[in-house]
């Protein structure tokens, strides 16, 4: 894909850019083309175009044009906003549109529940300013200030202080009233009641109430619609009622009824806010887990305390005993046992030693280290899952596009609902006072007795305030902020919430061999050389130290362990699946599997067979004359747990195969030990895509189990890649999902955790969508009392969200 910039001259209105825009998308083969009036930039993205030919198409149209630069890949960026003013689905589907409508902005996610917008923009063409002045004309603020954007945990808990003094000042009011409209309704004459309901109404509909009615008056003269929309309406209306009754018009008078479903609506507000704090907590907790000091060694080799902020990469840090880790690093000295449960969600305290990696902001328990700093700020680990944790709340799911379809035209549908049941009302009050009469037998609300403009006005209260689009907004958002949370905290990183909805459909698990099934830490068992076993370990660890598979650093270390000295190697080649190559005291020396050595005409030992019976690797080691020097035997064991997960798979339905690049022998070895369903060997990396390729031929869908970094084309061709035990740089994978510990356990779970979560969104949808079509034609025949039906519109809402947060007591082991 290349992408090209031109700097745009002779535009003084819209409505040039919108002609160039028009003749590039014409013209360009096909390109998408973009004008920004603004900045007078034209971004054009295609596969064949040419800035010659799209200068020149500017030109036809009565411009100039410039080019700024050529790019072959896109720069577009990725960033997350607060939303501050949404109230509803509604709102956050309206920001959505806003943004996406913004030239330069690729693509927009808001997300009712966290109150954030993730979008894609391309800066050089857009501007955060932009954006924020967009959203600010349709009503709400996009906060772009650093400043502003506070802790989600500090923001969430602002919040429910606020609507709880909200829901708590409108009942102390409305608590009163209620009592005496009641009183008032059975026939307790109270002197001036009409007078009282009015007055009192007042300062709960129109001052505690002044969020969503601003909202919804923000909403219609931006020619939006919103949650805050059927609100404004239903309470006006009934309070106009009271109005009109004192002005001597025969009307029943509902202010009181406009009171409590304010009153009512506040109470869900909070408990809805509550809860989604609640929600969140995934965030929370990682953010109070950071250090907030640490103990280093200056120069002169003295300790001294200073805030985490201000540690630096190199620095040695002292961490005593019961002490949090104030950041990640390397230990140089000590030997401990550290609580990684924060990182991984392991109970179990592991031990560290000295070249160990440790994680900031897990436990020291036994001993004091010293810790060599290697991340700070936005690169350490918890940092990272942070980050990774609210991207993923930040995605949307596939199956939430039809909601949000629904959301999109259903607070117009129903105020077109509303209107047809007043009018229904008006035009057909003996059909409407049948169905009242019927009813009054068993629901007490129910007056049969009202006049037309009454019932009418009772009919269509009920069914604006009983409409809900935020049930179905928040069904999917919540669900996928407790899942993606709950995955945190047992060391799944989920990335997106398309990959969350894949998994829960895999039926094909495909895993790689070396340090996914086995520990990828394998031993030298056996050597067998035709020259001086010295110089052979010499000649061959040699070219194995700039290999950076595990085979390669098990012979290094072996060496060294045997004082062997690493010579120098020039003219380096690594052949990928087969081995690498390089020139050693003046000699071409080729070390690499059995295959490389059969492709050079090298008879292969029978010893290879034997140790690939046994389960071993052989690593091969000749001369470019073909010169045979000698083999070198490695044995792997397999991960604790592993054979155990394959089983949980299994017993799960799905089936299970392991690609690897090893010999017959050792891959058959290792499948028979675990249980595998099938395995394929002597594969390369391109062997191993194809192999995938195959598998979804066939309609699988395939979930990819490798190390996040060799094996990244495998894992971004699967339709789920899994990296696992990828230690504390978790940042750089291809992988969907990341399991921090590095067994084959979290596989199950991960899968366990998609059905769980995705059982929750389809609940939720559910009862979201079931209430809305019952209670809506309810309330439009009059058989609700629209207090009733913001009691019923209210509580919808905090159902989906604590149905949502169940999902943390769910087990997944």
């Amino acid at each position: 894909m290349k992408k090209i910039v031109l700097d745009l001259k002779g535009m003084t209105c819209a409505s040039c850019a919108l002609t160039i825009e028009k003749a590039l998308n014409k013209k360009a083969n096909g390109a998408k083309a973009v004008v920004n009036f603004a900045v007078e930039r034209a971004v054009i993205e295609g596969e064949d175009i040419e800035p010659e030919k799209l200068i020149s198409i500017v030109k036809s149209t009565g411009y100039d044009a410039s080019l700024i630069k050529v790019e072959e890949e896109s720069a577009d960026t990725k960033k997350t906003y607060k939303v501050n003013g949404m109230t509803c689905a509604s709102c956050a589907a309206t920001v959505e549109k806003t943004l996406k409508k913004v030239p330069g902005v690729e693509d927009a996610n808001v997300n009712i529940a966290t109150e954030m917008a993730t979008v894609v923009i391309d800066p050089r063409v857009v501007s955060e300013r932009e954006m924020a002045k967009a959203v600010s004309n349709a009503g709400y603020e996009l906060v772009i200030s650093h400043e502003k954007q506070t802790s989600r945990s500090d923001d969430f808990s602002q919040r429910v202080k606020s609507a709880k003094m909200k829901m708590i000042w409108a009942w102390i009011i409305t608590g009163p009233l209620t009592v005496a409209m009641i009183v008032d309704m059975l026939g307790g004459k109270i002197p001036y009641f009409d007078w009282i309901s009015v007055v009192v109404s007042f300062p709960v509909i129109f001052i505690i109430g002044y969020t969503p009615i601003r909202s919804g008056l923000v909403a219609l003269l931006h020619r939006g619609t919103n949650m805050d929309v059927l609100i404004l309406l239903g309470v006006t209306a009934s309070f106009a009622t009271g109005i009109l009754s004192l002005s001597g018009m025969k009307i029943a008078d509902y202010s009181a009824v406009g009171a409590m479903i304010m009153g009512f609506f506040l109470v869900g507000k909070y408990l809805e806010t509550a809860a989604k704090g609640k929600a969140s907590e995934a965030i929370k907790k990682l953010l109070q887990m950071s250090a907030k000091s640490a103990r280093i060694l200056d120069e002169n080799g003295k300790e001294m305390e200073i805030p985490v902020e201000s540690l630096a990469v190199g620095d040695i840090m002292i961490v005593k005993p019961s002490e949090q880790i104030p950041t990640d690093g390397v230990i140089i000295e000590g030997d401990t046992t550290v609580d990684e449960s924060m990182a991984t969600g392991e109970s179990m305290p592991v031990r560290r030693t000295v070249e160990d990696e440790v994680i900031g902001s897990t436990i020291n328990q036994m001993g004091t280290i010293k810790v060599r700093v290697t991340r700070v700020g936005d690169d350490t680990f918890l940092s990272q899952v942070i980050k990774l944790v609210d991207e993923a709340q930040g995605t949307k799911v596939p199956i939430q596009a039809f909601a949000d379809k629904i959301v999109g035209i259903f607070v117009p549908v129903v105020l077109v609902t509303a209107a047809a049941v007043f009018i229904f009302w008006l035009v057909e009050p003996s059909v409407g006072r049948g169905i009242m009469v019927w009813a009054s037998s068993f629901l007490p609300w129910v007056n049969p007795n009202l006049d037309a403009l009454s019932a009418a006005i009772f009919a269509s209260v009920a069914t604006l305030v009983i409409a809900c689009p935020c049930a179905l907004g928040l069904a999917t958002p919540t669900a996928l902020m407790v899942g993606s949370g709950k995955g945190a905290s047992e060391g799944i990183l989920i990335r997106s919430g398309e990959a969350l909805q894949t998994a829960k459909d895999v039926d094909t698990v495909v895993f790689d061999k070396t340090g996914t099934i086995t520990s990828g830490i394998p031993h030298v068992t056996d050597i067998k050389s035709e020259i001086n076993e010295n110089e052979f370990l010499k000649l061959i660890a040699s070219i194995e130290n700039h290999s950076e598979h595990p085979l390669g650093k098990a012979i290094v270390d072996y060496a060294k362990s045997k004082d062997i000295k690493i010579e120098n190697v020039e003219k380096l080649l690594v052949r990928p699946g087969l081995g690498i190559e390089g020139i050693v005291n003046g000699k071409k020396i080729l070390v690499g599997s059995p295959r490389l050595a059969s492709s050079k005409g090298i008879v292969v030992s029978k010893d290879v067979q034997k140790y690939g019976m046994e389960g071993k690797t052989v690593i091969m080691a000749f001369e470019e004359n073909g010169r045979y020097l000698g083999m070198i035997a490695l044995a792997d064991t397999i991960k604790e747990g592993a054979r155990e997960a394959i089983n949980a798979l299994k017993e799960m339905g799905i089936e299970t195969i392991m690609l690897t690049g090893d010999n017959e022998f050792t891959a058959k070895s290792v499948a028979e030990q675990t249980g595998i369903d099938n395995v394929r060997y002597n594969l390369l990396p391109s062997d191993k895509i194809e192999e995938i390729k195959k598998l979804q031929s066939q309609s699988k869908i395939v979930a990819m189990v490798g190390d996040g970094i060799n094996d990244a084309p495998s894992l971004k061709q699967a339709n789920v890649g899994i990296a696992i035990g990828t230690g504390t740089d978790i940042a750089k994978e291809a992988s969907d999902i990341t399991l921090v510990k590095g067994e084959l356990r979290s596989v199950v779970k991960a899968i366990k955790l998609s059905k769980a979560t995705f059982q929750k969104i389809r609940q939720n949808l559910f009862w979201a969508f079931f209430y809305n079509v019952i209670a809506i034609p309810l309330a439009g025949i009059g058989l609700l009392h629209p207090v009733i039906a913001e009691i019923a519109m209210a509580s919808s809402s905090v159902n989906v969200v604590t149905n949502s947060l169940r999902l943390k007591k769910r087990s997944i082991d």
